[in-house]
């Protein structure tokens, strides 16, 4: 089993189930450092499940490297957006393993530009 280690020189994720956001327009930031909260939502359940509204809910931090993550409810006729659904079958059953896994890659999809507080 390979043990998962943070890139060089950055902290690990936390989880908080005490970290708080504050409304920014029609976003939120984290009341902690002003920087923009990223968030995720995607499904676990195949379409013919009876739990295909049940989804995984994200959202973190980049600067202050604190996630937060719950079940939601989606209803069945809103689409998501999969950015997991390129990747080869084996790499994406391996980050939906790990909440920090994901977020890492996640994080590092959406690009450095949300990770500067708005002044």
């Amino acid at each position: 089993m390979t043990m998962w280690r943070a890139p060089e020189g950055r902290p690990r994720w936390r989880k908080s189930g005490t970290w708080e956001t504050v409304p920014d327009g029609d976003r939120r930031i984290c009341a902690t450092c002003g920087t923009a909260v990223r968030s995720y939502r995607h499904r676990f359940h195949p379409p013919a499940s009876p739990a295909f509204e049940r989804c995984v809910a994200l959202a973190w931090c980049s600067r202050c490297r604190v996630y937060s993550g719950a079940m939601a409810h989606v209803p069945r006729d809103q689409v998501l957006v999969d950015v997991l659904a390129p990747l080869p079958a084996e790499r994406r059953e391996r980050l939906e393993r790990s909440e920090t896994r994901l977020i890492e890659y996640l994080d590092g999809q959406l690009g450095p530009e949300s990770t500067r507080p708005r002044r």
